[in-house]
């Protein structure tokens, strides 16, 4: 099939080129930022490392004669940030999470997202069904796959799915990891349950299970992974029956791939507080396990929170020895940890990865004051050792809001930052290279 333009899409988003704060300088750069932008919104979603530099995934949403229309948005770029080649739209849903494929090209996981304003029933009136692309190098789309509700009855309340992150195993199978709501009367505060599946390289299925806790909600983390020894391995939140999260825990489920709990670690769940994982990734040496980042709050409304990690070991089991709590003004002065109930300022944990000396990259917001940032929302990074020891903290940001969507390990030891900045109801993509010492320079 050849790949989707939407005619809409492609004159109202008007994308030409990217634009850089030093787009003059056509030197190799050992540090850069770049921005992707058009006339419309464009938001970051993911990043995948390739050969060349990075695959982008994204997101546009747009509204047309009272109409809100969703588009998918893939760009390639070389490892100095240029953009190679054009942007791909695929209309009527959005992307989280992307993956290159064993046999060449790439899986995308996300959501199509159906908008009914006169529906019958009021949770039919956005309807979200599992949405699984897969495209080749040129980012034409070779198949998809939907999990959808199918019952017939168009009175019935229709059940939602929602895609959540994609990994793809050494034998090419596609492992899924998303949520779904039942089509129930009050659907909105309904638990949000935990959905793995597993398809062949062709999207024919091969496994799915889906894992529920004593009717509990859960919010997974954007990353699932596969360990050496071959557990599924992800993070979530779970939280308290009918959805609010105003208690909520982390746990680290462990799948064999049969789809049987292997291990089901958990933190915090016999305490008061607002914790969710954001992202997890393993470490460099597959055997220290992973990293995770997330929010974490004494609030049970999720403020004054501080930016947590804590590492898991490879068998999926949390140490808790190594949790660490960040704040954007407190952390700074000493370059500590901090209790987990002192928070000055509002952090949010929202990428992490891995670095060549055995630690990680955490990443994630702060919502500056007087005292801290330049303005509305500021990228805060800490380095940590493979304990979770601060080693360096660092705080970038400019005019609007930066929000750090993923981080990666460049090729030469260098740090990759993404994620999107927002100037009033406007919002581009970014990419930003640092040295590894989290510093942007020349």
């Amino acid at each position: 099939m050849k790949r989707l333009y939407s005619a809409l899409f492609c004159s109202v988003l008007l994308i030409s080129s990217c634009t850089n704060l030093e787009n003059a300088d056509p030197a190799q750069r050992k540090t850069f930022v770049k921005f992707y932008e058009g006339a419309s919104s464009m938001t970051a979603a993911s990043i995948e490392p390739t050969e060349k530099g990075y695959i982008i995934l994204a997101n546009v949403e747009q509204t047309v004669d009272a109409n809100t229309l969703f588009f998918t948005v893939v760009f390639e770029v070389d490892d100095q940030g240029h953009r190679l080649g054009n942007f791909f739209s695929f209309p009527n849903g959005t992307g989280k999470s992307i993956k290159s494929l064993s046999n060449g090209g790439y899986v995308i996981v996300g959501d199509s997202i159906s908008v009914q304003a006169d529906a019958e029933q009021a949770a039919n009136v956005t309807v979200s069904s599992l949405r699984t692309l897969i495209v080749n190098e040129s980012f034409d789309l070779i198949r998809s796959f939907t999990l959808t509700d199918s019952n017939p009855n168009v009175n019935a309340i229709k059940e939602d799915f929602f895609g959540g992150a994609v990994t793809v195993a050494a034998d090419g199978r596609i492992f899924i990891l998303g949520t779904f709501k039942e089509g129930v009367v009050n659907q909105a505060s309904a638990p949000e349950k935990q959905l793995l599946f597993v398809r062949n390289p062709d999207l024919s299925p091969n496994w799915s299970n889906d894992f529920d806790l004593a009717d509990n909600t859960y919010q997974n983390a954007k990353s699932v992974h596969l360990s050496p020894s071959g557990q599924v391995v992800w993070a979530t939140a779970i939280a308290d029956i009918q959805g609010a999260f105003n208690r909520s825990w982390l746990a680290i489920p462990a799948v064999q791939d049969s789809a049987i709990y292997s291990n089901f670690s958990h933190f915090g769940q016999t305490t008061t507080q607002f914790m969710v994982p954001s992202d997890i990734q393993p470490a460099f040496n597959p055997s220290l396990g992973f990293g995770v980042v997330g929010t974490y709050s004494s609030q049970t409304d999720g403020s004054a929170g501080n930016m947590f990690f804590v590492r898991v070991r490879a068998n999926g089991l949390i140490d808790p020895n190594t949790i660490r709590y960040f704040d954007g003004i407190d952390s700074f002065n000493g370059t500590v940890a901090v209790d987990a109930a002192q928070s000055s300022i509002l952090d949010q944990g929202k990428a992490i990865c891995s670095t060549k000396d055995g630690g990680f990259l955490v990443a994630g917001t702060l919502v500056t004051n007087p005292q801290k940032g330049n303005g509305g929302k500021d990228i805060f990074l800490v380095k940590v050792n493979t304990f979770g020891s601060p080693i360096w903290m660092k705080t970038l940001g400019g005019i609007g809001d930066e929000e750090v969507t993923a981080v990666r390990l460049a090729k030469d030891g260098g740090l990759i930052v993404c994620g999107t900045n927002t100037i009033g109801d406007y919002s581009s993509v970014f990419l930003m290279k640092l040295d590894e010492n989290g510093n942007l320079e020349n």
